[in-house]
Parts: structure tokens; sequence; C-alpha cells
């Protein structure tokens, strides 16, 4: 008895310990938010471009308030938070987007296009198919060697992202996006297993016309061939759209050649008056995407366009064959109820080959599966309204890998060959609740059990067998404060909770199968507070917001395995940000937006090679960055766009001793377009690097040897031709 009773008193010791640990924690974050909010403010007040922004802001704002007539523009609704809300309930940063006309006439390429001018969201790598898009928010993502690491992804309410967090782009067409939803902060609390935030997608809905159809043809420069063909139509009940494209591109630099074919069909059935069904299919195939790697500095000087001689040695590149399919049903038993239950499977076979020898091909074959339920109820609480969301998502994911050697691109001997399933289950709940007529709070939870398992086939190296369990949970509170209909305040604390990947996993630097025993997860703490509204027409948002994290996962190469990343935890780190976005009215078929991000991204604890790099600042994300977008139309159909970029240099390592070099991007964008009874036209013109800066495209943070470096394509055109067909 007087043993249990000890052990008794040690775990309420243990847990006293760990709740004011929390506490300490939460101060130390608080106090050092308020400190560094002064700092940075102060800071930012006092650089060029912010003055600059100001003083176009104080101007634009001076024209608008002298305007006689009020502009209201209707409520923006989105669903990113699993339910059907208004922005101006929603304590967190987000920026909607609907596709305007300009957007038809993109090259239709990488997601990039769609999603410009946002602030806290950095785009690189739009011309490496190999590594993928890499999309950061607030600096999470950044450390990505291929695909989107950190933030959530769904299509049509179906999961891109994978049971362990990695996101997979090359199946996601731009031009097939109808809208597109980016919250910038944590939603772990809904979502799980993402620091950065969540990006929702809806695809093409079903035109108004009993049947339409769109083809639409790209060409440009560099061998630029992109064929695209919509069709959709409603009947009574039922709905249907179906989308296909074929990509094929040369690319300017050497050995970087694509082509993809992609293909989606959605149908959706109203199966009563109170339920609703929706099936899509979707089909993915690139026969070819070859990587020309990254350069050093020397090499980009004297020959950007120059593919990496391994990568050439190795014939560097990869192939891949994808479906997926996915279901959802809703029912509304009542006007305050509502059920949901989504479905989603997926299959994708894999082959790469890395410049290097040994184990430097990779095969897979990956099985995902997945259900989500989710109840939804609008009550009253206290006498006032409520909206109460619950659920929970389960997903399984099961890779059959082996890595070859790549005997200067052919197969060689097998070096492994293991079997790695990742289980998650994450139930989850979320409380709106309209506490008074001008204030809202949200109180969400959510917790993750992960399940990593990895069974050794390759046995001549001994048996790497292994598993692997964690769980945490994941919280957020948040508030709005409504100084009127069209001006909000908000704030929210948000908890984070981050599992490395199985790839991250499983590249372990000593060279053998397994996991890597060294990598934990990473969890971070988010505070935010940000006013946004509407006045005069013109829409604006600014936020400040401060995230400290612990255990930080960034990649890093070594020397005897050029071009294959590992990841290691660095310790602590903290990310200070403002997001600033102003968008103004349309005023005779013009329409213009601003944006700029300053970051201060830093390491508070962080120890490498017996060197302390506490202080240098986070790679791979610019301090500061500024857009702007100003698109026309005219009644005679003409239509033009200009885009323009600032990003400021930033590191490419963690010991601060390489950089990028800032850079100014420019795309202009024009055309025209008509309408004769069912026949709309449209023919269009674009040029891309419109300065001819010379940049790089992408950055591999801590690459050996120096290669950090993929140089982008100096000034280029292209053209296009769409056509929309509605038979009477």
């Amino acid at each position: 008895m007087a043993s249990l009773a000890n052990g008794c008193n040690r775990v309420r010791a243990v847990q006293w310990d760990l709740l004011s640990s929390l506490l300490m924690i939460h101060l130390y974050c608080f106090f050092n938010f308020q400190f560094y909010c002064v700092r940075s403010l102060l800071f930012i007040l006092n650089t060029a471009p912010m003055r600059v922004f100001i003083l176009t802001i104080l101007a634009i704002a001076e024209q608008a308030l002298g305007a006689q007539e009020t502009v209201i523009l209707d409520p923006i609704n989105v669903t990113a938070t699993r339910t059907e809300r208004q922005i101006s309930e929603i304590p967190n940063a987000m920026t909607h987007f609907e596709r305007y006309p300009q957007q038809y006439f993109q090259p239709g390429i990488t997601l990039d296009e769609f999603a410009r001018s946002t602030p806290g969201v950095f785009f690189q790598n739009q011309a490496n198919f190999t590594q993928d898009l890499r999309i950061a928010i607030r600096g999470f993502g950044a450390r990505s060697a291929f695909g989107v690491r950190g933030i959530q992804m769904r299509v049509d309410g179906i999961p891109q992202t994978l049971p362990d967090g990695q996101t997979q782009l090359d199946s996601i067409d731009p031009g097939m996006i109808e809208h597109m939803e980016i919250v910038r902060g944590p939603l772990a609390s809904l979502y799980g297993n993402a620091s950065g935030g969540m990006i929702g997608m809806t695809t093409l809905e079903a035109p108004r016309e009993r049947f339409a159809m769109s083809p639409r043809q790209v060409f440009g420069q560099y061998g630029l061939f992109k064929s695209e063909l919509f069709a959709g139509g409603r009947h009574e009940r039922f709905d249907y759209t179906v989308f296909g494209s074929h990509l094929q591109q040369n690319g300017w630099r050497d050995h970087s050649t694509v082509e993809n074919y992609f293909t989606q069909a959605k149908l959706n059935f109203r199966v009563s008056d109170d339920s609703d069904l929706m099936l899509l299919f979707r089909k993915f195939y690139s026969p070819e995407a070859r990587d020309p790697g990254a350069l050093t500095s020397a090499e980009v000087r004297a020959a950007p366009k120059q593919a990496a001689i391994r990568n050439k040695q190795f014939n560097a590149g990869e192939e891949i064959d994808q479906e997926q399919m996915g279901i959802r049903f809703r029912k509304k038993p009542t006007a305050d109820q509502e059920f949901s239950i989504t479905a989603h499977m997926l299959h994708r076979d894999f082959h790469n080959r890395l410049p290097l020898f040994d184990g430097g091909q990779v095969q897979f074959d990956r099985h995902v599966g997945g259900v989500s339920l989710q109840y939804i109820n609008d009550h009253q609480l206290f006498n006032r309204p409520n909206r109460l969301i619950a659920g929970v998502d389960y997903g399984i994911q099961n890779d059959d890998r082996q890595r070859f050697n790549n005997d200067s691109g052919q197969r060689g001997a097998v070096v492994l060959n293991q079997i790695e399933r990742v289980q998650n289950v994450g139930p989850f709940f979320r409380s709106e609740w309209r506490a008074q007529d001008k204030l809202d709070f949200v109180l969400g939870g959510r917790w993750d059990w992960f399940l990593f398992e990895v069974k050794d086939v390759y046995r001549d190296d001994g048996n790497q067998s292994g598993r692997k369990t964690l769980s945490q949970a994941s919280g957020t509170a948040g508030m709005v404060y409504h100084l009127n209909d069209r001006h909000q305040i908000y704030a929210n604390i948000a908890s984070i909770f981050e599992t490395p990947t199985t790839t991250e996993l499983i590249n372990n630097p000593s060279g053998k199968g397994g996991f890597n025993p060294n990598l934990n997860p990473q969890t971070s703490l988010s505070q935010e507070l940000g006013i946004r509204g509407v006045t005069h027409g013109f829409q604006y948002e600014t936020t400040l917001f401060y995230i400290y994290t612990w255990n930080e996962i960034l990649p890093f190469e070594r020397p005897e395995f050029p071009g294959r990343a590992f990841f290691r935890n660095t310790g602590q780190s903290s990310r200070l940000g403002v997001e600033t976005r102003l968008a103004t009215p349309e005023w005779k078929g013009l329409r213009g937006e601003v944006s700029y991000t300053y970051s201060d991204f830093e390491f508070e604890k962080y120890t490498a090679n017996d060197v302390s790099l506490k202080g240098n600042v986070f790679p791979g994300v610019p301090t500061h960055r500024w857009e702007s977008l100003l698109r026309y139309e005219h009644p005679l159909g003409f239509f033009g766009q200009f885009h323009v970029q600032r990003v400021g240099a930033f590191y490419v390592n963690d010991s601060n001793t390489d950089a990028n070099n800032a850079y100014h991007l420019g795309q202009l964008l024009f055309g025209w377009g008509t309408r004769y009874r069912w026949l709309d036209g449209s023919i269009f013109f674009g040029i891309n690097n419109l300065f001819d800066e010379r940049y790089n495209a992408n950055t591999r943070i801590n690459a050996a040897f120096g290669r950090y470096y993929e140089p982008g394509a100096p000034f280029n055109i292209y053209g296009g031709l769409r056509i929309r067909i509605t038979p009477l």
C-alpha cells in the first residue's frame, strides 16, 4: 500500500509538473509575443517597402472615402472549418478565391496561378515536376524536399493529404478549380497533423445549362503544349462534370521534360429533399518527368540552363500512375442537424531515379483508404445560438517499397525491400457560439493517434522491422468581435502536433532500412490577432501572429548521398509575422490587389555538428515579400492582367552562410473574348518573367556541396484559345 501511495504521489507530481510547464510555456510565449510585436512593428514601419505600402493604402483610402456611393458586397461563405460559415464568423486568417475570367487564361500548370497575392503563402518550384510545387504557409512547408508538408489539403471534401501528413499535388490540375480557400495558421484541432494551415479546393461545378462543353488549348516557349476539355450538364436531380487534360513541356533547363495526363469525373445526386450523394473519380498518369537538379552559385552564374552533371548521369526523374475515388453522403434529418460520411481510396504506383548509385532507384506501390464521419447540430446554448461539430477521421496507408542501385539510369541490385504502414484515428469537436450579438466564441479539440509500422523483407543487413506509436491532443480557442456588420477583430490560440512523414522516418541517415530512431514529432503553440473588413467596397485584412515550435523538423543532405534528403529535429524556433492585404472594388472594369508579408523566423535553441545556431534565421522563407495584381475588363471584350511580386533575400541553410538573392517577377496577360448565341470564344497571350530577371525558381534547403539553386526561366511567352459551347 505504501508503494502504491508513493506511486500515486509520483504520478500526481508528474502531472503537476506537466501542467506547470505548460502554463509557464504559455506565459513565456505570451509575453515574448507582446515584446516581439512592439519590436517588429517598429522595424516594419521603418522599412521602405512598408512605407510605400502604407502611403499607397492611404492614397487609395482617401479616394474611396471621397466616393458618394457605398458598395455592399455579398457575404462570402466558406467550408474550411468543416461546415458552411461566413468568413466574418471565423477567428482565423483566411483568403477565399473565386475563379475569375483571367484565370481561364493562365497556362494552367501549377496551383499558385490561382492563389496569387495571398499574404503569408510562399510558392516555389513551379518548373520541376519531380519535386512538386512547394507551398509554405508561415514558413511551414518550406522544409519539404518534395510534395507539400505541414499543410492539410482537400479537394471537393476528399482528403489529398495522406495519413502520415504528406500531400502530392501532381494529381490536382489548376484548370479544374472553381474556388479555393486558404486558412493561414493551424487547424490541427479539426484536421490534425499540420502546422501551417489548410487549403480547400472545389472543382468546377456543373453549368446552369442542360449541357455545356469547353475545350482549351495553351502553347508556349520551351515546348509548352497543354490541352483541356471540360463538359457537364444538369438533369433534374442529377448533375455531372467531366474534365481531362494533357500537358507536355520540354522545359527551359536541360533534362527537365515532363508529360502527364489527367481525368476527373464528378457526379452529384439529390437522393431526396434532405440528402445528397457525390461520387468522384480521378486518374493521373505521368510517363515522364525529368529532374534537372540543383546547381551551385558558380554554376548558376556560368550556365543557369544546364542540368546537374549527376542528374544527367543517373537519368534522374520519375514515373507515376495514380487512381483515386471518393464518395460523400449528406443528410439533414431536421433543419438544425446534418450528418455526413465520406470515404475515399487511392492507389499510386511510383518509380523514381535519384542522382546517386547506392539505393538511387525507388519504387513503391501505395494503397490509401479512409473514412470520415461528421455530425453538425445547431442549437441554443444559454439561450444563444451555438453550432456543434463532432466527428472522427480514420485513415490507413500501406506502401510496398523497394530501393535498387542506380547504375547510370539502369536498375541494379535490390538494397531495400520493406512494407510500411501508417494508421491514424482522430476524433474531433468544435463549438461555435454567438455569446452576444457582436461576439463569437470558438472552442475546438482533436486527439490524434498514429501507428507507424515497417516490416523488413530484405534481411541481408539484419532485421530492421519496427513500429512507432505517436499520439497527442490539439486544441484551439478563438473569438471574433464584430465592430459592425462589415468590420471584425479576431484572435485565437492553438496548439499543434505534427508527426514526421513515412518518407522522413524511413530516410535513415545510417543508410539502413527501418525508422530513423532520432526523429521525433514537432509541436507548436500559435497565437494570432487580426482585423478585417470592407469599407466603400475596399476589402482589407491585417494579421499579427507568433508561433513557438519545439523539435522543428528540417531537411539536410549527406555528402555520400547527394540528392537524397534526410531529416532532423532542430530544437526550438519562433515565428513572428505580419500579413496584410488590400483589394479594391471594381471601377469601370478595373480591380486591384496588394499584399505584404513580414516574416521574422529564427532558431531559439539549435545545435548542429557541435555548433550553436541560436539566433540564426530560418532558411527558405524571405523576410519581406509583397505582391500586387491589377485586372481590367472592357465591355467590348478586351481584358488584361498585370501581376508583380518582390521576393526578398533568404538563407538556404541553417548556418546562414549561403543565401538566395532577392528578385522581382512580373506577368502580363491580355486577350479578347466575344459571344455569339451559343458560342463563347477567347484568345489570349501572356508574358512570364516580364522583367527578364535572373532568379532561382526553387531552393533546396541544406543541400550537399552547395547545390542549393534551381534557376528559373527568363522572359518567355505563351498563348491560347478557349471556346465554350452551350447548344440550344
